[in-house]
Parts: C-alpha cells; structure tokens; sequence
C-alpha cells in the first residue's frame, strides 16, 4: 500500500514550513531596508540573512518590491492595531482617548528605528513602495473615520467632511514625523506625540463647523 503524501516533516506540515520562510525574510528585510536603506536590499542578500534559498524566496514574493511592500503594509497594520485596542481601553473623553490612540501609533512606529525609517523614509523614489505608503496611508485614513465616528457617535450627513479630514491628518502627520525624524523638529517623542494629537483634536473639533459649510449650512 503506497501511503499518501501530506507535505508533513518532523511534524511541521508544507504550509507551516512556507509561512515560516516568509516570515524569516520579511524579518531579514526589516533589519538590511531598516538599517542600510531599500538599495541594500537584494535577493541574495535578504536570503542569506533568512537562510532561505532563493528559489522559496521566489515562492513567498514575485519580486523584491512585492517583499518591501508587504512589510511596509505590515508595519503600518501593526500600529493601527496598537491604535485601535488603545481607543478601546481609554476612558473618558474623545480628546484623551485620541490622544491615547496617537501615543500608540507613534510609539509602535518609532520604538524600533527600523519600522520608522520603512514607514517614513524609504518609500521616496520607489514606485511599489509608493503605491504600498498610499495604500497604507488610505488605511490610516479609513480607520480614523471608522474611529472618529466611534468616539463622536456623528450624525448622518458628515462623510465628506471626515474623509477630507482624515486625509489631512494622515498626510500632515506622516510629513511631520518624517521631518522629525531627519532632525527637522528640536522636540522629544513625547513632544511630538503632544503635537500630533493637539493637531487631530483640533481638526476633528471642527468637523461640525466644517461640514457645515462643505453642505452649505454655515
């Protein structure tokens, strides 16, 4: 009897073992863009630092842009998620759990300079990770509708007004941290963490006043 093969080795099924080399060289890809830069980055080099082969390389990503942009991605959803659990376990009102919600997301983004510097720095000149920052950026977007509208509870009759809003938060925001970041700002994390969340409070508090005029009622 010929026994059927399930792609099981030493316990650890096919897809376990794929998933585990993805894993190791988006975790190489982070260390060699998040140090030396997205030129750095090669097939050769992401795969010796993960001790995978190339061809599994070729298996998890079409391409080196594919990789750097999953990560990036994967960056960015790692600290709305911080975001979002710190809404939901800050009490009080909306302006202390915004606040709370911008300390996570800039403390995940800023904690390891390497997530920084993907997230902020290398997606200039790229045309994969520039598309993958937009797209990121979109979520950010999203998620500060989908928040703002949870911690307001805002009427009906607001949608233009709190897309054109989050849009300018996310964008403001993003450019200033990378100006931080290259030295720009003579403030601490802390310091920008306080301006970035006055600077959301005050854009949303004037949503009202905002989408008043945007409906032509104000």
């Amino acid at each position: 009897m010929t026994r059927a093969f399930t792609g099981t080795y030493r316990g650890v099924s096919s897809a376990e073992r794929r998933e585990d080399r993805r894993r190791r060289l988006l975790d190489a890809a982070l260390d060699i863009v998040g140090t030396q830069g997205l030129a750095a980055l090669t097939v050769r080099g992401v795969c010796e630092q993960a001790k995978v082969g190339p061809r599994f390389f070729y298996e998890a990503f079409p391409d080196l842009d594919a990789l750097a942009s999953d990560l990036l991605l994967e960056v960015q959803r790692s600290a709305l998620d911080r975001a979002r659990v710190a809404i939901a376990e800050t009490e009080g009102p909306p302006a202390r759990r915004i606040r709370a919600a911008v300390a996570a997301l800039i403390t995940e983004l800023t904690d390891d300079p390497r997530r920084a510097k993907i997230v902020f720095a290398q997606a200039y000149g790229n045309e994969a990770l520039m598309r993958a920052r937009f797209a990121g950026m979109r979520t950010v977007a999203a998620t500060i509708i989908e928040q703002t509208r949870i911690v307001l509870d805002l009427p009906a009759g607001q949608e233009t007004a709190v897309a054109a809003t989050s849009q300018l938060i996310t964008g403001g925001a993003a450019e200033l941290v990378l100006v931080w970041l290259d030295g720009g700002l003579d403030i601490d994390r802390d310091g920008l963490i306080d301006l970035l969340a006055d600077f959301t409070i005050a854009m949303i508090d004037r949503l009202p006043e905002v989408a008043g005029r945007l409906n032509g009622t104000a």
